[in-house]
């Protein structure tokens, strides 16, 4: 690199890290800045009250809750698996050809 390259890379280094810390300001001033009247022992209370009824998920939950839905299969194990075979030998036969 010559000396205007590395001249720009770091003024453009400098700009980008000054658009980053404005971004953060102004996510700053979008908290309210009211007082909190709760105790943390009535907020923890609230948050255990609203997971056990369902209202809340905890973490990673929220793909799992539709969990409980079972669907049975309308093909065999060994349908599926004999489908399967057939498709690696289709793949691998495809694979022989680097395109």
């Amino acid at each position: 690199m010559n000396a205007k390259q590395l001249i720009a890379a770091s003024v453009l280094a400098v700009f980008g890290a000054a658009a980053g810390a404005s971004e953060i300001a102004v996510f700053a001033d979008d908290f309210p800045s009211t007082p909190s009247t709760l105790s943390r022992a009535e907020v923890r209370a609230e948050t255990a009250r609203a997971l056990a009824s369902g209202e809340l998920v905890g973490n990673y939950e929220a793909d799992l809750r539709n969990d409980e839905q079972s669907v049975t299969s309308v093909r065999s194990r060994d349908e599926v698996r004999a489908e399967a075979r057939q498709e690696a030998r289709i793949a691998s036969h495809y694979r022989s050809f680097d395109i």
